[in-house]
């Protein structure tokens, strides 16, 4: 983790999703050498924009509350398919860690059905993944 550069945290103000951004809050607290840290929330549709931009400033001062300090921080919104945004973002900012909750992570990856957007970000991630659940 001392070695992560680029950090993206996503995020939907849900209950895990909170506990992994206070989970990266506390890492960075901690470190002395701080990596960019990008907070992620993505919209659905246009019609979640409100909510998304809401639910990112919310994200952005817990974090620096929790981290005791302001940093190299860029809180955004994204629209579309949650799963791949987040992908697509990880591979564009060419950050090495994603911080999400995993409500929906099914334990068993090798069941049949979907695997929800947790399973979909493992199997196509490149780079360190934390999930809180």
């Amino acid at each position: 983790m001392a070695n992560a550069k680029k950090w993206v945290i996503a995020t939907n103000g849900t209950k895990y999703a909170s506990e992994a951004l206070k989970y990266a809050a506390g890492l960075y607290r901690d470190l002395r050498n701080e990596p960019e840290v990008y907070i992620l929330v993505v919209a659905i549709n246009d019609d979640a924009l409100t909510e998304a931009q809401a639910i990112v400033e919310l994200a952005k001062y817990t974090f620096e509350d929790i981290a005791g300090k302001e940093g190299a921080l860029t809180p955004y919104v994204e629209i579309g398919e949650p799963g791949k945004v987040i992908i697509d973002q990880m591979n564009a900012l060419e950050a090495d860690h994603l911080f999400i909750g995993g409500a929906d992570f099914k334990w068993d990856v090798n069941e049949d059905g979907p695997g929800g957007i947790s399973n979909y970000i493992i199997e196509h991630i490149s780079g360190g993944v934390t999930i809180l659940k």
